[in-house]
């Protein structure tokens, strides 16, 4: 982006000029402003210089979490140059002809670490070894896809059976269904658990919420 900076006071001085984007449209909830690039100027007083900002259109890329890669979405970007965040002086607009992030399909094999949103789950270490698993709490997956079955790999820390419910449109939204946790009191010794799921058609925001103690480190509907 290529702009004029004019000094209009009596004295000599400093300028940072900043240039912010936002997305208009996403899959994902975008920053409101994020910055891109900046430049810090020097001007005589009445003087005026030309300060051309740029960034690569590889850094609109975002982590796409359904798929587990960077992602640049198709959509229109605003770019916001000015002062600071609350000082914007000049706009433009930027057209990327990108991709469009397909809607999640449970019925394959999810991490749950792929999760869109969450409360109260931990990210925990799925073995002394390697890998992530999600531990209590819920967590949420977007426009999704689902089946008539629920697999889960999981593990209980503590004594005692816990459970995994499947639930559509939030944590106490409508109950498909609750897959059973067996207790062996030991965070790594995972096992495979199933329910059933009621009917249910077209795409949703699906959320699991994990009892306590509960480790979930992959998981399918379908």
């Amino acid at each position: 982006m290529r702009l004029e900076v004019t000094n209009t006071g009596a004295r000599a001085g400093d300028e940072v000029v900043q240039l912010y984007s936002h997305q208009r449209s996403s899959r994902v909830r975008q920053p409101v402003k994020q910055l891109r690039a900046f430049q810090r100027v020097s001007l005589a007083p009445g003087a005026t210089t030309t300060v051309t900002l740029r960034f690569a259109l590889a850094d609109l890329a975002h982590w796409d979490v359904t798929r587990g890669r960077w992602a640049l979405e198709t959509s229109a970007h605003d770019l916001l140059a000015g002062a600071s965040s609350a000082d914007i002086r000049q706009r433009a607009t930027l057209r990327v002809r990108g991709e469009t992030v397909p809607a999640r399909d449970l019925t394959r094999t999810t991490r749950a670490e792929s999760f869109d949103a969450y409360r109260g789950a931990l990210l925990v270490d799925e073995s002394k070894a390697r890998g992530t698993a999600v531990s209590g709490g819920w967590i949420a997956f977007e426009d999704a896809r689902l089946g008539p079955a629920f697999t889960a790999r999981v593990a209980k820390e503590t004594a005692g059976s816990g459970t995994v419910e499947v639930r559509l449109g939030s944590p106490s939204g409508r109950l498909l269904g609750t897959a059973t946790v067996a207790g062996a009191g030991d965070r790594y010794a995972y096992a495979t658990t199933t329910a059933r799921l009621a009917p249910v058609r077209g795409r949703h925001d699906v959320y699991l919420v994990l009892g306590a103690g509960v480790r979930l480190a992959t998981f399918r509907a379908g």
